[in-house]
């Protein structure tokens, strides 16, 4: 933090629902890490934050819009009930979209509070971030840490995929760059580098693009002066292009390209890795059902079941807007976008805070929805709030002032 700001907070209260959902929330890049080889650990984890949650509403009741969200998650729960029975290709499936509503409703409803509890459990996030980057550290040097997924060979850790690795490297990072703001240690900006890698030495371009968002996140923040921000940014693309020019993840491109000849694709699909195909397949099925599973959706099987009969295999849209708008419709593909605007329109509507920044956030979530899926991967939707927080944070810090729980005032 600013040596010439001081900051006031209210004591957490020991022992809070809110504490253990942060406790429990918190988790997540190390249960993830873990689940692997501990199958239900996350599965029990999230079903733990449901009830913390559920309890956390009874107590302190629901505001209209959650109370409508609340109506609506309840009702998709019923609806695939009713059509798919409890037989599902992705269990999880049933509870993404519902996790990520609740999650969003909570951090902005709490989001004082949650600034309050990063500051008061330094010792506590200190812990699960040494816990993590640990394990990554000693896994570089296991060979079972790197392995083939689809053409190329990359690195995994202990999670077994390189989109998993990802999406908690993301987490750690927002992490990571809280702590180095608030308590500018060094040690915190080095271990910035072991999520990097986990990315830069993974197989999916997608979170390039998160990687460098995360990145300039970093900067703008740390910066004294972000009127220089754009000129910083450039600079800064640029010598991000060279080090993924520079790290096994170039390899990834030089695949994509090599498509286009070697299997007759066009510059499109090998760009997206086929997906381009299925995701016009998918959607001009989705418009072909009734006006209700239109609007309302099909459930969470529907399109694994489409993709299985056309393609042999029970994919997913690898995309959060085609797969909401299958399992959802269109009324759930507007709650879904409705709550990013509402959240990121909650963080970012203070002033001082550059629109290229916001741009970049936008960026950060809509590369990784569009590309890959942002709502499906736990550690990545629950980083993105901490961004914003960060972000909020700093414009707060920098103007001299804040709300009416977070007081800040310069010294004589």
């Amino acid at each position: 933090m600013n040596d010439n700001v001081v900051y006031e907070r209210n004591l957490i209260e020991k022992g809070s629902l809110r504490n253990w959902i942060m406790y429990v929330l918190l988790l997540f890049p190390v249960s993830s890490m873990l689940k692997v080889y501990i199958g239900p650990l996350n599965l029990l984890l999230t079903g733990l934050t449901f009830i913390l949650f559920f309890l956390y509403y009874l107590n302190n009741g629901i505001p209209k819009k959650d109370f409508f969200i609340l109506i609506y998650i309840f009702l998709t729960l019923v609806y695939n009930v009713m059509i798919w029975g409890l037989n599902y290709y992705e269990d999880n499936m049933l509870f993404y979209l519902p996790f990520l509503l609740i999650y969003f409703g909570f951090y902005i409803r709490n989001s004082d509070y949650v600034l309050d509890f990063m500051k008061s459990h330094k010792r506590y996030i200190d812990a699960i971030l040494i816990i993590w980057n640990g394990m990554v550290f000693i896994s570089f040097f296991f060979s079972g840490s790197y392995v083939y997924e689809g053409e190329t060979r990359g690195f995994v850790s202990f999670a077994g995929t390189t989109f998993l690795l990802c999406a908690m490297a993301v987490y750690v990072f927002a992490l990571l760059t809280f702590q180095y703001y608030e308590y500018r240690k060094k040690i915190y900006m080095i271990a910035l580098l072991i999520p990097s890698l986990c990315i830069l030495m993974g197989t999916t371009r997608t979170y390039l693009m998160v990687l460098l968002c995360a990145w300039l996140v970093f900067i703008y923040i740390n910066m004294k002066k972000q009127k220089w921000f754009f000129p910083v940014m450039i600079m800064g693309i640029s010598a991000f292009i060279v080090v993924v020019i520079s790290s096994p993840i170039s390899e990834k491109f030089i695949t994509t390209s090599s498509r286009s000849e070697s299997l007759g694709m066009n510059p499109l699909e090998a760009f997206t890795s086929g997906r381009s195909v299925f995701w016009a397949y998918d959607i001009n099925a989705i418009f072909q059902n009734s006006p209700f599973k239109i609007i309302f959706g099909n459930g969470v099987n529907w399109l694994f079941n489409l993709n299985r009969e056309r393609f042999h295999n029970p994919l997913w849209a690898h995309n959060d807007f085609i797969q909401i708008l299958s399992d959802y419709g269109v009324f759930g593909l507007g709650i879904y976008l409705w709550s990013i605007k509402r959240i990121m329109t909650y963080f970012l509507q203070k002033k001082g805070i550059s629109r290229i920044l916001i741009l970049t956030l936008i960026i950060m979530w809509a590369f990784n929805a569009f590309f890959n899926m942002f709502y499906t991967y736990f550690c990545a939707a629950l980083s993105f709030p901490f961004y914003l927080l960060v972000v909020r944070y700093d414009a707060q810090l920098r103007l001299g002032g804040g709300n009416s729980k977070l007081v800040y005032r310069k010294n004589q």
